[in-house]
């Protein structure tokens, strides 16, 4: 049964992460290094939505190394979308967009992904909420003197 890309939870950034990239290739030696910078533009359970300077084809197989909530990890997938962005779109960094599928093997891998984002949303929903309390105070405090 295929899922609606919209009933599975993904986290939209505001402000992209910053990821590193390599292309893992079929039957050939993998890229060394994590050499894409990379923009994660929305991350969920299955996959995230990234933007990169470099043309991604479709299918192939790419690993992040990615650092969330002062965890550092790594994980692959599979470019399943992408397109060229619009220059005029400020919501994207670089030339191209792609959506990536997770390769989650394991329950215990899924359970990592799930618990990670989880707290990164968790994270990132406190401190929205602590700058806005900050902006309230200090608007208070203008209207005061």
């Amino acid at each position: 049964m295929s899922r609606n890309k919209r009933q599975v939870f993904r986290q939209q950034l505001d402000v992209p992460l910053t990821a590193r990239m390599r292309v893992v290739k079929k039957g050939m030696q993998d890229e060394p290094e994590f050499n894409h910078k990379i923009y994660i533009h929305d991350i969920g359970l299955e996959g995230i939505g990234f933007s990169v300077d470099t043309e991604v084809p479709m299918h192939t197989d790419v690993e992040f190394s990615i650092k969330l909530n002062d965890e550092p990890f790594q994980i692959r997938g599979e470019v399943v979308w992408g397109k060229l962005n619009d220059p005029n779109d400020p919501n994207t960094r670089e030339s191209h967009i792609f959506g990536v599928k997770f390769y989650l093997q394991t329950d215990k891998e899924s359970s990592l992904i799930f618990q990670e984002v989880n707290r990164f949303a968790i994270q990132r929903h406190r401190r929205k909420q602590e700058i806005r309390e900050m902006m309230k105070e200090r608007l208070k405090k203008q209207a005061e003197g």
